[in-house]
């Protein structure tokens, strides 16, 4: 019987924990994992591509975000071993892949590379303007990965349903069943 190869990829929905704002990083990689494609410019939720799933323990997943996130942004944030991790399949290159964001509230600000801090309604605008980059003409993308109602938007919402900003909480549930309604 042949085995299912799945793409893992696991993100951090980082909520500040005084504004309730998310965070957002600009992606500066020309590759992604969609062969010829790339999404180099656009914003996206800190993580990615989880390489070695054969042989896991179980913490793994979450200890991979932690070094994701700080490879990426330059924060050391504590992720509770036993997070929710909420998942959505995509359809990838060789099949349907696999991500996952786990909401963490920190006070922490970045050190590294390009960030913003956003609301729903910012995150919504940031999906809306998705293009995406054009290596071939040397055009970085606009906009957040994969745009409106995608994958990265609606792993970004499911985070910021968490924010300790209850209005923003709000909004965002009620963005995300929106979006929900056309499944």
């Amino acid at each position: 019987m042949e085995k299912i190869s799945t793409a893992v990829g696991v993100y951090a929905g980082i909520l500040d924990q005084v504004f309730g704002k998310l965070l957002l990083r600009r992606r500066v990689e020309e590759n992604s994992i969609i062969p010829g494609k790339s999404f180099k410019g656009n914003w996206e939720l800190p993580g990615g591509g989880v390489m070695d799933m054969e042989k896991i323990p179980y913490n793994h997943l979450l200890n991979e975000l932690a070094r994701e996130i700080d490879e990426e942004v330059g924060m050391s944030v504590s992720v509770d071993p036993m997070a929710p991790l909420y998942a959505v399949l995509f359809k990838g290159p060789k099949g349907y892949d696999l991500g996952m964001v786990t909401p963490v509230t920190t006070s922490s600000s970045s050190t590294k590379g390009e960030t913003i801090w956003v609301s729903p309604a910012e995150l919504e605008n940031f999906a809306k303007e998705f293009v995406p980059a054009n290596k071939e003409k040397g055009i970085d993308g606009k906009g957040l990965v994969s745009g409106f109602g995608k994958r990265m938007h609606c792993m970004a919402l499911k985070a910021l349903s968490y924010s300790p900003n209850v209005v923003y909480a709000e909004e965002a549930k009620a963005m995300l069943a929106e979006i929900q309604k056309g499944w």
